[in-house]
Order: C-alpha cells, then sequence, then structure tokens
C-alpha cells in the first residue's frame, strides 16, 4: 500500500511540472462508523457512531489530480459486548482523535465551471494522535496511530470556483490501540466515515515562476 501511495505522489508530481496549481481550503464536517479489530475471545465487538470535523486543505492543477491535507477530530472506538464470567456487560468506549490524512487524489472530467459534478478517488498515509478516552486505565492506549487512507467522493462546482466536497472514506490504523495489555494484542482501529466540505479558493502557485498569486479566479 505504501509503495502504491508513493506511485499515485510520483504520477502527480510528474504531471504537474509547468502548469499552473490551485489552492483552496474549507471546513468539513461529517460522522464516523468505527469499530476495533481482533478483539479476544469472548468479546463482541459492534460498530459506533462518532462525530468527524475539521478543516481540509486542496492542492491542484486545473485538470485531474491533486493533494489534499485534512486536520480533522474524529471520535473512533466500539461498542464492546463480554461474554466473560468475570466482565459480562457492554461498554461504549470512545477513542478520541486528531486525525490528519495526506490523499493522493485523481479527479474526473474536465469541467470546472458552476454544476460540475467531478467525482474522485483518493488514496493516502494518515497519522491520528489520540486526545481522549473514555478508557478505565488512560495509560493503556498508544497515543499515536499511523495508518491509510481511502474513498470516493464527487466535488460539485459553484460560483466564483467554490466547490462542495462530499466523500466516503475507509480508515485502517497500522498502530496496536492498546499497549501492554495481555490478550489484547494486534488490535487496530477502523472506520468509514462520510464527510461534507465546502472549499474556498485561496489563489494559485506558478511553478515556472515560483510565485503565489493571491488572485481568485
Amino acid at each position: 500500500m505504501r509503495a502504491f501511495v508513493l506511485a499515485l505522489c510520483l504520477c502527480w508530481a510528474g504531471s504537474v511540472s509547468a502548469q499552473r496549481e490551485n489552492i483552496s481550503l474549507g471546513p468539513m464536517i461529517g460522522g464516523s462508523y468505527s469499530t476495533l479489530t481482533n478483539t479476544p475471545e469472548g468479546v463482541q465487538n459492534k460498530y459506533k457512531v462518532g462525530p468527524s470535523a475539521g478543516v481540509f486543505i486542496n492542492y491542484s492543477i486545473k485538470e485531474h489530480f491533486g493533494l489534499t491535507a485534512n486536520v480533522l477530530y474524529s471520535r473512533w472506538g466500539t461498542d464492546y459486548e463480554s461474554f466473560n464470567n468475570s466482565t459480562n456487560g457492554a461498554f461504549k468506549l470512545n477513542l478520541d482523535y486528531i486525525h490528519v490524512p495526506i490523499l493522493a487524489t485523481y479527479y474526473f472530467g474536465n469541467d470546472m465551471g458552476p454544476g460540475a459534478v467531478r467525482p474522485k478517488l483518493f488514496l493516502g498515509p494518515s497519522v491520528s494522535f489520540m486526545v481522549s478516552n473514555n478508557g478505565l486505565v488512560n495509560q493503556n492506549f498508544q497515543k499515536i496511530d499511523v495508518g491509510a487512507t481511502g474513498g470516493v467522493g464527487i466535488n460539485i462546482g459553484l460560483a466564483k470556483q467554490q466547490w462542495i466536497n462530499i466523500d466516503v472514506r475507509y480508515n485502517l490504523g497500522f498502530s496496536q490501540v492498546y499497549k501492554n495489555v495481555p490478550g489484547y494484542e494486534n488490535i487496530n482501529n477502523q472506520s468509514f466515515s462520510l464527510n461534507v466540505g465546502y472549499s474556498f479558493p485561496v489563489g494559485q502557485y506558478d511553478k515556472g515562476s515560483n510565485k503565489f498569486s493571491g488572485r481568485r479566479r
């Protein structure tokens, strides 16, 4: 997966030489549907719903390729149901992260005007920083989760180069959620999310002259 992400980035970098690149940013809000993988015997996981909100910045040429960086507050976790004799019961585990994915994006379609609908595919690495949890022992959780994010979406063009961004994502953590907890090794975050954003143009970067222009088109 890492090699594929690198290949996407190299293709994007090669395609943007000698072209003007558009920069835009905006807010994003949505929700996640998350659980944990590989729970021990006697424990059943269910997906739980949590909020997601933050900001994003897009860096793309006019045609088809771009990079998107997000900084999102995301509540992940799971609904535990334990069937062990000593721990029967249910528990909703909330894991709050600042989630930062860097996504290589391919946009379909050439229409850039108002009303344009541009489907997109994206994939890239992510790093998530735990800011809080409702676990019984806070020290049992890893504070950083390195993972990957991929998905599909559409951009809908509005006036003055503004866009509505809608995407569906799958997030998978590569790092263990717990540390030093016997029986809870190799448990990872995974989630699906639906996000809606609104992007505003910031300006253009001209690689030929190495200058940034704040003029909006």
